[in-house]
């Protein structure tokens, strides 16, 4: 049974968009209160839950049962610095959740935060059913680039929540550079700088005629105009404390209302010169007396307040640049994307950076939701489904296996690569991807690859033990390495590695590799050294079995996503025939994964598995073995981030290998594949390697909704919405 148009939505931390995409392009559909949906929550005394507009005057009135921002929370611990600083700032009540996430509390019933975002989506659903005439059950919705697994895990949750089934969690800059290179032929590079209402991305991608390419991506997912509003009304709650003495920021119902005014006043300052505002009762003095705010803000004054924040952006420029291996000014073109990069000084500050003018031909509120739509409408053509699912895959077998071909033609991509466009596990980072093109006649073969050992972690005692473990705390189970050569193509400037002297650079620790003898001797972490294994667990050799054969030569003329595309069975596959089965103007959308993910090993140091800034479908192995005789269960901690040590990164949670053989301590070894599909989120499976049997995962995210209580979550919706 079909459910409606495939429609693309911009869950804003500000205001969220709807659209929908045909043959023609995007459309924004706008409600009553036009295109932009602002993302607040409001409980009301009589029950009724209101959203959107008629929420945000709301908040003037009961900023405590009004709950807005909600996005820079989604996904986070509630022990997290984030969390901390938001209770402070935020009118309504945070509190902990059974899972470690957070809840809001309002009118005596408490909510997750993905159940928020979901009240939120789901009225954004009804005002496209409202334009569309239709029912719409399956969205594309977009995310902050930077945003990690929890956050999109919790994400998903909430489009469940809603009653939609969300095809794909689309990265903003991604989506704003598909509506603004969308049946466009360029070739170039270009930048997209996003600034909204909470967070901040910048992606740097190569635009190839219909393939959009990302070559890195950086953010900070707690910088964006809410930052500037609380600037403006630190100073407004100054001024008043001066001239009354009387502090705003102590009462939270007064300091939203100044919030609610510096927003204001940031956007008229766009425009103007200067402003005058004049807040009536912003606070009652001795005898009932009505206490009035009249202020006056010049855009020089704003310009000042806000310059530090806009700073803040170039830092993680700076960031997304060395990951690309470029410079600012040899980029094509900057799209801004987001309200907040409407700011005269922050026009001024792009320019300068990026040595030109940027593009603003596209709306910035509404770009990323056209973007998400023309997504929406490549997943649900069709013939681009046709395409995606009857891609043949030939096994080509090398002479020295002595096996016969097999042709299986029936073989479908979606198990690993849930869009055409995404590309195999193990790509190149950014920096490598000019050097790994096909070899042409005539052209010196690459340099042959340069073995390294494996990295020690620092000496303790120069560290500060992590919370997460203390040393008396061992792991359950032994991680081993699986020597394999490794390329220098694959290692970014920061990592580079120092053959001679066998250094690994790290950020800006440099650590001296350990002789092979100290490693193998290591015993008080139940852990010899985490390797980096390149097959896949599915496919593990047989002991005494032939070596694999070597990769084949892949021509050059088709996008590399569709020629490397890769099943975890199949040793080889060539896909570049089927280029032309794909509709000419779909857009092949390949990105990257913005943050590494990792393991925990001994004392709380963190291995990283997939790095980041890696093409994505991504995916590596790691050899887990027990600890202890008997051993049927173990379980390994998971993060993402960049640190050496697992306190510095985000917990994500747990991976559970369950329901193992019983045996002698380190007899069962487990291949685990961590994955990380087109979305940016995590998949774990797993084998044992003596008997072949796949393995029992369980992976427990910190705060994840477990699935009977999304179908309670959802039926509580229901009954409060009236749908």
């Amino acid at each position: 049974m079909s459910k409606g148009p495939v429609i693309g939505i911009d869950l804003g931390t500000t205001n969220s968009v709807v659209a929908v995409a045909d043959g023609n392009g995007a459309r924004v559909l706008s409600g009553e209160d036009g295109a932009l949906i602002p993302s607040v929550v409001s409980f009301h005394p009589s029950g009724d839950v209101l959203v959107g507009a008629p929420a945000k005057e709301r908040r003037l009135l009961d900023a405590q049962n009004t709950v807005s921002s909600v996005k820079r929370l989604i996904g986070r611990p509630f022990t997290s610095y984030e969390v901390k600083e938001a209770r402070e700032r935020f009118a309504f009540e945070l509190s902990e959740g059974p899972s470690g996430g957070v809840l809001v509390s309002a009118r005596g019933e408490t909510y997750t935060l993905s159940e928020i975002s979901a009240f939120v989506l789901r009225h954004v659903r009804k005002v496209a059913e409202t334009e569309l005439g239709a029912e719409c059950g399956q969205a594309v919705v977009t995310v902050p680039a930077n945003f990690n697994e929890l956050q999109r895990s919790a994400t998903k949750a909430a489009g469940r929540v809603a009653g939609l089934e969300v095809l794909r969690i689309l990265n903003e800059p991604t989506a704003a550079a598909l509506a603004y290179g969308y049946n466009k032929t360029s070739n170039e590079r270009v930048a997209v700088y996003d600034l909204g209402g909470g967070t901040f991305d910048i992606t740097i991608l190569q635009l190839a005629g219909d393939v959009f390419e990302v070559l890195a991506t950086a953010g900070d997912t707690f910088l964006g105009g809410d930052d500037v509003d609380a600037a403006v009304a630190d100073h407004m709650a100054a001024r008043f404390l001066e001239q009354n003495r009387y502090d705003a920021r102590q009462d939270r119902q007064a300091y939203e209302r100044l919030k609610a005014a510096a927003e204001w006043a940031k956007i008229q300052l766009s425009e103007k010169p200067h402003v005058k505002l004049c807040i009536e009762e912003l606070a009652y003095g001795d005898g009932g007396v009505a206490l009035n705010l009249d202020y006056a803000l010049t855009r020089e004054q704003l310009e000042h307040m806000c310059q530090p924040l806009v700073a803040r952006s170039f830092d993680v420029c700076e960031d997304a640049m060395k990951a690309a291996g470029l410079r600012p000014t040899q980029l094509d073109n900057v799209i801004l994307v987001g309200g907040s990069t409407r700011i005269p000084l922050l026009q001024r500050m792009v320019a300068e950076y990026f040595g030109r003018k940027p593009l603003a031909n596209i709306d910035p509120d509404l770009v990323v939701a056209q973007g998400a739509a023309l997504q929406a409408l490549s997943l649900a053509e069709p013939a681009r489904k046709a395409a995606l699912g009857k891609v043949a895959l030939k096994k080509v077998v090398h002479p020295s296996t002595g096996s016969h071909p097999k042709v299986t033609d029936d073989m479908s991509l979606e198990d690993e690569v849930t869009n055409v466009g995404e590309r195999p596990p193990l790509p190149p980072p950014p920096v490598a991807r000019a050097a790994r093109k096909a070899t042409l006649p005539g052209q010196a073969p690459p340099p042959p690859p340069v073995e390294l050992r494996a990295e020690k972690a620092p000496v303790e005692d120069e560290l500060v033990d992590s919370p997460t473990r203390s040393r008396e705390d061992p792991l359950d189970f032994e991680l081993t390495r699986t020597a394999e050569p490794v390329d220098p193509l694959d290692f970014q400037p920061t990592r580079m590695a120092e053959a001679s002297g066998l250094l690994m650079q790290i950020g800006s620790e440099t650590i001296d590799a350990p002789d092979e003898e100290a490693a193998n001797t290591e015993e008080s972490g139940l852990l010899t050294e985490l390797g980096d294994d390149a097959f896949s667990a599915d496919s593990l050799p047989a002991e005494g079995s032939p070596p694999p054969p070597p990769p084949l030569e892949l021509t050059s003329s088709a996008p590399r996503a569709l020629r490397a595309a890769l099943d975890e069975n199949v040793d080889t596959v060539t896909a570049a025939a089927m280029v032309d089965e794909v509709p000419t103007r779909t857009p092949l959308l390949l990105d990257v994964t913005p943050l590494s993910l990792g393991v925990e090993t001994v004392d709380g140091y963190c291995e990283h598995i997939i790095r980041r800034n890696s093409a994505i479908p991504a995916g590596q192995t790691k050899m887990f073995t027990t600890a202890r005789d008997g051993q049927q269960t173990v379980v390994v901690r998971i993060c993402q981030g960049e640190d050496r040590r697992i306190g510095g990164n985000q917990l994500l949670g747990e991976v559970v290998l369950d329901g193992l053989r019983p045996a002698t301590r380190g007899k069962v070894q487990i291949a685990v594949r961590f994955m990380i599909d087109a979305d940016g989120t995590l998949q774990v499976r797993a084998q044992d390697v003596g008997t072949g049997q796949q393995q029992q995962i369980a992976i427990k995210l910190i705060g994840e909704l477990p699935e009977a209580e999304i179908d309670r979550l959802r039926q509580r919706h229901e009954a409060k919405l009236g749908s």
